[in-house]
């Protein structure tokens, strides 16, 4: 197959972070149904799609270091006391 018409974006994985570490593994996992291993393309493109169909303004702040906070749900008293927290 050519690569002609195709835009490729590679992505890397830092295998001495945890967390990246964990991802990699979990992309590579091998189909149960198949026993090949999973096709980390489609799966990317898959999740992408998904991505695309949640709303453009989602409630959720979603960052791996932080606590993911509904923010219409909590009082800005809530909110101090949850950053003393963090």
């Amino acid at each position: 197959m050519s690569n002609e018409g195709r835009k490729n974006k590679p992505v890397s994985f830092n295998i001495s972070d945890e967390h990246d570490f964990a991802l990699l593994n979990h992309a590579e996992q091998t189909n149960p149904l198949t026993g090949k291993p999973r096709n980390v393309s489609k799966y990317v493109k898959r999740l992408i799609e998904e991505d695309m169909k949640r709303p453009p303004q989602s409630k959720f702040r979603i960052d791996r270091n932080e606590p993911i906070i509904i923010e219409e749900t909590y009082s800005i008293e809530t909110k101090e006391a949850m950053n003393s927290f963090i």
